[in-house]
């Protein structure tokens, strides 16, 4: 649940009034509710490009009288706020659904309460607060407090003035119309029913919530529930209800973890606070739920001043950034002239917009979204979220996820039946990981559920600011053309018609945001490659390599220049890992006891395969303990420690009788050479291992050297790692583009998931069918998840 906000939103005038100042009203016979007294006539047609909300002029044929109306009298006429100039007749619109209205100024709910119900009421004027209480000073209103995310807060007690039993709290945007549903049914409750205690609907507690999520359903919300709670979501994105059922939240305490929570605006509103939200503990009763949430679904229109609305509302239902823009040349077609663009057009601008929306994820790093989402492959045994996982794998996780949606971006066009593009790339790099990737605690098909549901998320975020996002843009069939024309270069009426079928097409894409995913369109993001020598050096070489030497007791330090230094227990041999800007170059140094002499050495660069080097340590470690005097001389002719390689196929590429020169046969990608007998004192005799591309410019592939009297044990650990066809673990993003054509590359299946295939198929269908795609809500149904959730709830 997002943290309750501690600011007020934005507003697009500074000198709003205050409860204290209603704006200036009409007669009470224009009237539409109990809080809104305004009327205007009508006027120029209002954009309504992306179709989150109905945006109406107000005319007097659409005026319709409530039974509430006729009991309000009249307010006393209230100039203008001084210090700005008031047009006699503002734009005014009706917002549908009205939880998107906003906050109404002339803050009717008080006066309301004291005419309708008699309750009491008081200011405080040094505080700015209100208060109202029910005439057995068991009911109360409060207006005005210090916190902005709790400015209403409505509560009961069992006794006159004793301790609250409950509390529902409202922050300052919230529309009046919601709150005087919820304080309206409290008092027709307090004057219609005896008071009895805990029998009163205002203090019985809830047994559960079946009305409130029933009442949502039956308008189109959607429910998912999981961790104990049960998330309802509006058809537009806008709304949100989320109910903690096990545990069910706190009694009393309202900004830390409600019972229940209200939040309105886009779910990923990059931190900015939320257009408004509601709390509730744990006994707020069900009868004021169930107003709140006939509140919420009321299909009745709220009329507002546009003027004196908030600024990001407006966003969504207006696009009145759009208006301040400078005014453009538009070409009014004749009467009866077909639209200036084609349905191609709005395709190819939808393809657009979606690429851009998914390729701006690696910009945004908005994929720590995915924290609460389950990981599909745990649902059969212990299930966890993404948040659930250690740090390392968590922000790896987050990396993979973002690939996928930065290379699906390439794929959007297949949304829309049309061919895919280039593919873009990550600019992320790989973070470090101590963990092997056999032992992840998710798989590739968890990270596609995940990047299937981060994409549909990402797509939403055009629609409300579709208007502004299309403003600019070229109309694709118009490019060719001597001055093309843009969007915003149609006329009113075929650009809100446009704005309106493009936001069509990109929610429809969305719904189907899962088939960039179904099957892999290049490189899974965890795999199994062979052969070893063209693998890479992988994302934790350095803890890989150095594990041999580790576990056999050798001393660890470090030096001021950034190497780690490690020391065998006889101190003869040190071995030092230096980052050298491509992975972890290893050198390995052994001195003679007595004069201190080096006698052999080993080293490779930061490219080459940190197995390779774990197998060479290996060797070392296992014979300088048990077979110490054989690091002094070979123990049998250097040869044969090229038996390996010379059993899996390798050739000899070079004839002759001062050179030793033999080849991996598939591509010839890796070679051990080696010069016997050197023509000119420059020339050495050391052992060369390369694998992968070398040469000018190439700096792909890798390369381990060795003196001619290196131990024959230690050359012949690097030789049976090279005829080794054993798989090894490797992300698909640190492959490189060279190699791939020489690799057998297949999916990585984890080790952590212990289940059986059958099982681990059935839980990644149900992950995707319950947890990441979208279905189009049925109104009167309940889900498998929501009856689970009202069994916890009962």
């Amino acid at each position: 649940m997002p943290e309750p906000f501690r600011q007020a939103p934005r507003h697009h005038h500074a000198d709003r009034p205050t409860n204290a100042e209603p704006s200036r009203r009409a007669p009470i016979a224009h009237r539409q509710n109990p809080l809104h007294t305004t009327h205007r006539p009508a006027s120029p047609a209002t954009r309504d490009p992306v179709g989150l909300a109905r945006l109406v002029h107000h005319h007097p044929a659409h005026t319709t009288t409530p039974p509430l109306a006729a009991l309000i009298p009249p307010p006393a006429p209230i100039p203008a706020p001084t210090g700005r100039t008031r047009i006699p007749a503002p734009d005014t619109i009706d917002v549908v659904p009205g939880y998107l209205a906003g906050r109404d100024y002339s803050n009717q709910v008080f006066t309301y309460l004291v005419e309708q119900w008699a309750w009491g009421h008081s200011t405080s004027t040094v505080l700015g607060q209100d208060f109202a209480w029910s005439p057995d000073h068991r009911l109360r209103l409060a207006a005005g407090q210090l916190d902005p995310g709790a400015h209403w807060r409505v509560a009961a007690a069992k006794e006159p003035l004793g301790p609250p039993e409950w509390m529902l709290s409202f922050s300052k945007e919230t529309p009046p119309e919601s709150v005087l549903a919820v304080a309206e049914e409290l008092a027709r409750t307090g004057s219609s029913i005896d008071w009895t205690g805990e029998d009163h609907p205002a203090l019985k507690a809830p047994t559960d919530r079946r009305t409130l999520i029933h009442t949502l359903q039956d308008t189109g919300w959607r429910s998912t529930y999981r961790n104990g709670e049960l998330d309802l979501e509006a058809p537009g994105r806008l709304a949100r209800v989320q109910i903690r059922i096990d545990p069910p939240g706190d009694a009393l305490d309202l900004l830390s973890r409600p019972h229940l929570y209200v939040e309105i605006g886009p779910r990923d509103n990059g931190g900015s606070p939320p257009y408004w939200q509601a709390m509730a503990t744990t006994g707020t009763p069900t009868v004021v739920v169930d107003a709140l949430a006939r509140a919420l679904t009321d299909p009745a229109p709220l009329t507002r001043d546009r003027d004196w609305m908030n600024e990001e509302l407006l966003e969504h239902l207006s696009e009145t950034a759009a208006n301040n823009r400078p005014e453009k040349a538009t070409d009014q077609p004749a009467p009866g002239q077909s639209p200036l663009y084609t349905d191609e057009d709005l395709v190819a601008t939808a393809i657009a917009l979606t690429a851009e929306a998914l390729e701006s994820i690696d910009d945004f790093h908005d994929a720590d979204m995915i924290n609460d989402q389950v990981i599909p492959s745990t649902r059969a045994t212990t299930v966890r979220t993404w948040n659930d996982l250690p740090h390392d794998q968590k922000h790896l996780a987050y990396t993979l996820v973002t690939d996928l949606v930065v290379d699906a971006s390439h794929r959007a066009p297949v949304l829309f039946g049309r061919t895919p593009e280039t593919a873009p790339a990550s600019r992320r790099p790989t973070p470090r990981i101590e963990t092997p990737l056999l032992n992840l605690w998710f798989t590739n098909e968890d990270l596609r559920a995940a990047a299937a549901w981060l994409s549909d998320r990402r797509m939403d975020w055009y629609p409300p600011a579709l208007g502004d996002a299309m403003w600019d843009q070229t109309i694709p069939s118009t490019t060719d053309h001597t001055e093309p024309r843009t969007w915003a270069m149609l006329p009113d009426e075929q650009r809100r018609e446009a704005i309106r079928r493009t936001e069509n097409l990109i929610n429809d894409a969305a719904d189907r945001a899962t088939l960039l995913f179904d099957r892999p369109s290049g490189l899974e993001p965890l795999t199994l490659v062979s052969p070893l020598y063209l693998a890479g050096p992988g994302h934790h070489s350095r803890d890989l390599a150095a594990a041999p030497l580790r576990d056999r007791g050798w001393t660890v330090t470090q030096e001021p220049g950034g190497a780690t230094v490690y020391t065998s227990p006889c101190t003869r041999v040190i071995t030092r890992a230096r980052a050298d800007g491509t992975g972890t170059a290893w050198t390995t140094i052994h001195r003679l006891p007595l004069s201190d002499d080096e006698q052999w050495w080993s080293s490779a660069d930061g490219r080459t395969p940190p197995e390779i080097i774990a197998a060479l340590h290996e060797a070392l470690a296992a014979t300088l303990k048990a077979r110490p005097h054989n690091l002094f001389h070979p123990t049998s002719p250097n040869t044969d420690a090229l038996n390996p390689v010379i059993g899996a196929g390798w050739h000899d590429s070079y004839s002759g009788p001062n050179v030793i020169s033999w080849t991996e046969p598939n591509a010839e990608m890796a070679t051990i050479t080696r010069l016997i007998t050197p023509d000119s004192p420059d020339q050495n005799t050391d052992w060369v291992i390369s694998g992968g591309s070398l040469g000018p410019g190439r700096k792909e592939g890798w390369y381990l050297e060795m003196p001619a009297n290196v131990p024959t044990e230690l050359l012949a650990s690097v030789t049976k790692s090279l005829a080794s066809a054993a798989p090894v673990a490797r992300l698909g993003r640190d492959l490189t583009s060279e190699h791939l054509v020489y690799l057998d590359v297949r999916p990585l299946e984890t080790r952590y998931r212990a289940t059986s295939p059958a099982r681990s198929a059935a839980a990644r269908i149900r992950s995707v069918t319950t947890t990441y795609e979208r279905p189009k809500p049925r109104p009167g149904t309940v889900s498998t998840a929501d009856h689970h959730g009202l069994q916890q709830a009962r």
